[in-house]
């Protein structure tokens, strides 16, 4: 009877330390956000009275702020606002026959934005909880011309609708998207890709070195903050994996790490041997078939993950202006597949 107890005392202490240790399931039920609105430039901008431009785009500015120019100039590509030719480029824009039925596809398959508020309203309020001092971006949907799925710039957080409207979209294979890539075009990995991508532009890369070691650790630095704004959210939308992908990595975790440090991989600053590992695509040619892309950063991810489990005391601000890739390896105590 004695030892029964002690086992049961033994795990409930062992639950109870579980739960304690999940530093990431923080309550921020009280974190005060402004409420939430998505405005629709595609919208705004296909209903644009073209026999008045002018007059348009001053809504517009006034509406979207600084944002707008760079839609114009850098998302559609498409000149300046002060350009001759703005007015012409934007009424063939307007009226060309594709990117009038894109807007038609987005507006069948997106009716409304709801969907948006009810996701990114927690991820906000997590933000804020971390970063207090740092200033939450608007969200909006838009039509880039099939240029962009997300960009984070002016205090904006932009969605290309047109990117997300599912895997067997005609528009996919007439504009000769992979496969790899497409499957990944819908609905529920529009918020994951917009965190993503957020997170890239408001921490950039401040790595002290330029080896492997430092690209992944420096990925994995992004990936846990993924974590930390959407922790309930499965693993898979936040790399963008498939199910068998991520099986492949959860099975294989310590054979990719023995395979890098067999290739002597982690400090090499040779670019095409990082990019092996790191890049986009159906697989990681130098593994197998089986390997997904970018498993470098997967690895950069688990590495990080137990470097904050390890470490209780580090804040995720400390984690985020660490530099030192070595510092956070050595005091990871990394060990594959635990």
């Amino acid at each position: 009877m004695r030892n029964f107890r002690t086992y049961i005392y033994l795990l409930l202490f062992l639950t109870f330390a579980s739960c304690g240790n999940d530093r990431l399931n923080v309550d921020v039920s009280d974190v005060v956000v402004e409420k939430m609105s998505v405005d629709r430039l595609e919208q705004d901008i296909f209903k644009m009275d073209t026999n008045n431009i002018q007059v348009a785009t001053k809504q517009l500015q006034s509406k979207y702020g600084r944002f707008y120019s760079t839609f114009i100039s850098v998302i559609l590509n498409n000149g300046g606002i002060r350009d001759s030719s703005y007015g012409f480029r934007m009424k063939n824009f307007i009226r060309d026959h594709s990117m009038h039925k894109a807007y038609e596809d987005c507006q069948k398959t997106y009716p409304n934005t709801d969907f948006l508020i009810d996701e990114l309203t927690p991820i906000y309020q997590r933000f804020k909880h971390y970063f207090p001092e740092k200033i939450l971006p608007k969200p909006i949907t838009m039509i880039s011309g099939f240029n962009y799925s997300v960009v984070y710039a002016d205090s904006t957080l932009a969605i290309g609708l047109e990117t997300y409207l599912g895997r067997n979209n005609e528009f996919y294979s007439e504009l000769g998207i992979p496969k790899y890539k497409s499957m990944f075009m819908n609905k529920e990995n529009i918020v994951p890709d917009a965190i993503r991508q957020w997170m890239l532009i408001e921490f950039p890369n401040k790595m002290n070195k330029h080896d492997f070691l430092s690209e992944i650790t420096y990925m994995g630095k992004i990936m846990y903050l993924t974590d930390a704004l959407m922790p309930n959210t499965p693993d898979s939308l936040k790399i963008q994996y498939s199910k068998k992908q991520m099986e492949y990595c959860d099975q294989n975790e310590f054979n990719v790490w023995s395979y890098f440090a067999a290739k002597k991989l982690l400090y090499t600053t040779d670019e095409a041997e990082i990019m092996k590992f790191t890049s986009d695509g159906p697989f990681t040619s130098a593994l197998s078939k089986e390997a997904p892309s970018r498993i470098g950063h997967w690895i950069g991810w688990q590495l990080v993950r137990q470097y904050m489990n390890n470490n209780p005391t580090i804040t995720l601000q400390e984690l985020i202006n660490e530099t030192d890739a070595q510092k956070i390896l050595i005091k990871s105590k990394y060990k594959p597949g635990k």
